[in-house]
Parts: C-alpha cells; structure tokens; sequence
C-alpha cells in the first residue's frame, strides 16, 4: 500500500499544480494463451470460436492425508490396493448433458510432460505426447446428504492400472501426469475446477488401500483397516486455440486471456513535462475508455512498468513470446467502471520524475476476467472525448 504524501498545501512556500496529458498512444500485440493460474479448467468449443481440447494434469507425489503416503510408498509388498480413482469436480451444480470424457497417461514421457507457466497450443499437442488410453467416466451427480449445501457433478475415472507407472521410481520415464479430454467434440465450452479452487474441490487422485490385518485374541475374526489417501492436482493447464483474428481498427487497443491480447501504452514527452525537480506527485490518474456493454463488465486491467526499449516491428505477428521486460506492477490492478477505468501511476511518475525508470511505456493487460474467451477494446484515438487521458497533480516549494 502506497504511503500518503502529506503536504500543507497553506504554507506559503508551497502551490499545486495539476497537468492535463494527452497524445497517449498503443498498440496490441498477441502471444499463445497460457492460463495456468486459472481457477478453472475449460473443454470445447464456444461460438467465437476458441477451441480447447485438452486438459494436463500433474499430481503430488505426496498425499494431503493421513497417514501420509507416497506413490512409491504404496508399492510396499504389504500393501494391497483396493481401488483408485482420479475426480474432476463439474463447475456447475447441476448436469446440463451427459458429457462422457476420456484419460490417459504417458508410460513413455519422462519427468517433464507440460510447463503450467509456459506450455501453449503452439509448443505442445496431443499427438506430440503420445497419450495411453486408461479410460472413460461420465458425468455424474450424487444425492447431496443432510450436511451437504451443494453436490458439485464429478467425473470419476478408475486408475489403478496407472498407479504401478507412478509409484516406479526407477523408471526414467516416470511422471505423475494425466490428460483429459472429451470423447466426443462438445460444442460448447464447460469449465471445471483446477488446482487454485482449493483442496476440496481440486482434481485428485483417490487411492483405497488396507495394509494390516489385526487377529484378536481369540483368533476367531480377522479385521481389515482400509486407508484412504488423497493425491491432488498441483498443476493442471487446459489448452486453449484461439480463432484467427486481426483486429485492424487503429482507434482501439483490444485485450484479451483467451486471445493473449496485449498492449503497449506511450505517454508523450514524460522528460519534458514542466514538474519542478523537488515536486511532490499527489495524484496521478490514467483513464481509459471502452463501450459500456454489460458483457464487458467486472474485468480488472493492470499496468507494468517496461524496462527495456522495443520496437514496433518485434511485437508484429503472433509472437512465440512475450518479448517486453517489465519491473514488478507498480501499479495496482483496477476493476471496470461503467464504460472507465482509472489508474492510479503516481508512484510510476514520482520514480520518473527522480529518474530511478526511463519512459519506455507501459504494458497493459487484463486479469480476473470472468471468461478468458472475452475481448475488451479501448479507445485509442485522440479524435474525440473518449481519448485516453492523465491528469497530474503535485505540490512544490
């Protein structure tokens, strides 16, 4: 949280001043999707076009229960496996359509399947992975009990053919990884929860084991002690392809997860704004302007600060990476407004302003939005009132 700039603004020493800047200017560029940190998981196809076809899944080595176990652990002679099933918790609290969804597993892909942070549709394809079948579970929806608020629709896949692969430390092939996907192509697009909803609705591998067998002393019954472990997903990537789409109208800059719409924003002529040296920045707002459409609501925008200098040529194309160098956002991320969104840069400019950041621009994106398939535009031209805008206030001796 940024400290407050206290000034007495009575003294005599002192005035305030506040600058209008306009001539603010952006550009959008594109680069894979890559929604790792995501809350949700999506398959199918929506009618813009994105189509998602796959979902990877990497799971601990070490359950969250007790007694606590590892997959290697569980390849004790003395254990006996009951069972094992690896659940995908529905999105939704009813069943819209039987939905029916295959798993597999990669008994020949080595330790490193999928990057969360950097694998996209264009660095990692299904036939590229070479999958084995395991096999099909469809969606389903228990009978919620007495304690129970809500029964989330699962799917449930039976992987105790798997469990010899992941518990087999010496393999060099070893991986604790599982892809999903829909037997047949769904057009529509369902969500699904990943590792960041939480442990209780995280996908998870369930494994039933009894591992001792306890005699009385009359040696006339035998009790057996079934243990359940839980193995969650710590990472899960759904891959996203996103349509073809330029966006050719240089009055607007559009952002988008989906798409890994980007922009660069310049702010004109920063060193030569009149500021005295010892001025104090109060207030620095950044607006932007998009078409109030109720579609385009409860999105967040944030700004990075960029370090290095780039050209416009670099950001042409879809670009395999994102080429801009950036310092940690500064800037605080901002819900949407009724058509504005406002940025508060004051500690952006006062760092200018003393000379410890050059004027490289800004890269400005969304975050949070309630689809990653949504596009939003901002208008970018400086031709009416819906230009972008900053407005600086400061005090000076």
């Amino acid at each position: 949280m940024e400290d407050t700039v206290i000034a007495d603004l009575m003294d005599d020493g002192m005035y305030h001043d506040t600058l209008y800047i306009r001539g603010i200017t952006g550009i959008t560029y594109q680069t894979p999707p890559q929604l790792g940190n995501s809350t949700l998981l999506y398959f199918g196809t929506d009618s813009n076009g994105f189509q998602n076809p796959f979902a990877l899944f990497r799971v601990s080595n070490t359950s969250i229960t007790t007694p606590v176990e590892t997959f290697a652990s569980l390849n004790d002679s003395t254990i006996e496996i009951d069972s094992a099933k690896f659940i995908l918790t529905f999105n939704e609290d009813s069943i819209t359509t039987g939905m029916i969804f295959d798993l597999f597993y990669f008994p020949e892909g080595g330790d490193s399947i999928f990057s969360e942070s950097e694998s996209n549709y264009l660095n990692i394809t299904e036939n590229d992975l070479n999958p084995k079948y395991v096999g099909s579970s469809r969606l389903s929806q228990r009978e919620s009990d007495s304690l129970e608020t809500t029964s989330f629709p699962t799917l449930s896949f039976n992987v105790a053919e798997i469990l010899d692969s992941f518990s087999d430390t010496s393999s060099e092939n070893r991986n604790l990884t599982v892809m999903i996907k829909p037997k047949i192509e769904l057009l529509d697009v369902y969500s699904f929860k990943s590792s960041e909803s939480g442990f209780t609705y995280a996908p998870q591998m369930l494994v039933f084991s009894h591992d001792t067998v306890f005699v009385d002393s009359t040696g006339d019954s035998i009790v057996v002690d079934t243990i359940s472990n839980t193995f969650i997903s710590t990472n899960d990537l759904s891959i996203i392809i996103p349509p073809i789409y330029n966006d050719e109208n240089p009055s607007m800059i559009s952002l988008s997860r989906g798409m890994a719409y980007k922009a660069i924003i310049q702010i004109p002529d920063l060193d030569s704004i009149s500021i005295p040296q010892q001025a104090t920045i109060t207030q620095a707002q950044l607006s932007f302007f998009y078409a109030n459409d109720t579609s385009q609501s409860n999105f967040y925008l944030q700004i990075h600060p960029i370090t290095d200098s780039v050209s416009i040529t670099e950001l042409e194309g879809l670009l395999l990476d994102d080429p801009l160098a950036t310092e940690p956002s500064l800037i605080a991320v901002n819900l949407s407004n009724n058509g504005r969104i406002s940025l508060n840069i004051r500690e952006y400019l006062q760092l200018h302003h003393f000379g410890y950041i050059q004027n490289q621009g800004l890269k400005m994106e969304v975050a949070n939005t309630v689809s990653p398939f949504n596009t939003y535009s901002f208008f970018i031209s400086n031709l009416d009132s819906l230009a972008p805008k900053l407005i600086i206030q400061y005090v000076a001796p």
